[in-house]
C-alpha cells in the first residue's frame, strides 16, 4: 500500500515528542583535548553495555573521535543548562572549552566533567553514516554515577540550533 509522503513539519513536530538527555562528549588527540554538547545519544546494548551518539560531520570533536576511537560523556543534571550551552557556543577548534571547568581524564585519556551526574567512557566499536551525522557506536569500559539526582533532558527551545 503506498503512502503518501509526509510533511517533513509534521514529522519533525513528531519527533520532538522522543525524549533524551543533554550530555558533554569529550574526546582527545594526543594531549589536545575538547569537549561539545551533545543531545543524540541513546543506549543501544547491554552486553556488551554500548551507546550511540550522532556528531554532526563538520564539528571538530568529530575528527577528533574518528583519530582517538574513544570518547566520553559527562551525564548533566537537570540544573546544568548554562553548562551545556557552554559547551554548545564555540568550537573546540579555537576555544579551549575546558579552561576553567573542573575535569578529570577517563581511563582512556579522554576528558570528563567532575561535577556532572554520571560519565561513561567509551571506545568506537563501530560508525555509520546517518544524513550529516556520524553516528559512533561506543562500547562503555568504565563510567560512575555520582548522586540521585535528575538528568538534563533535552529541550529545543533552551538552544539556538541542535547541539549534535
Amino acid at each position: 500500500m503506498d503512502r503518501p509522503e509526509q510533511d517533513r513539519d509534521a514529522i519533525l513536530g513528531a519527533l520532538a515528542n522522543l525524549t533524551h538527555g543533554v550530555y558533554v562528549l569529550g574526546t582527545r588527540r594526543g594531549r589536545q583535548m575538547t569537549a561539545m554538547t551533545a543531545a543524540w545519544v541513546t543506549r543501544i546494548s547491554e552486553r556488551p553495555p554500548c551507546v550511540a551518539v550522532a556528531v554532526r560531520e563538520d564539528r571538530y570533536t568529530h575528527g577528533l573521535i574518528l583519530e582517538s576511537a574513544t570518547f566520553s560523556l559527562s551525564v548533566l543534571r537537570e540544573d546544568q543548562v548554562d553548562l551545556a550551552t557552554h559547551f554548545a557556543e564555540t568550537s573546540g577548534e579555537y576555544h579551549d572549552k575546558l579552561l576553567g571547568i573542573p575535569y578529570g581524564l577517563s581511563p582512556s585519556g579522554s576528558p570528563v566533567l567532575l561535577d556532572c551526574l554520571a560519565y561513561l567512557d567509551c571506545k568506537v566499536l563501530d560508525t555509520a553514516r546517518a544524513g550529516a551525522h556520524t553516528v559512533f557506536i561506543g562500547e562503555a569500559i568504565a563510567g560512575e554515577s555520582y548522586g540521585p539526582d535528575y538528568p538534563l533532558l533535552y529541550d529545543p527551545t533552551e538552544y539556538e540550533e541542535a547541539l549534535s
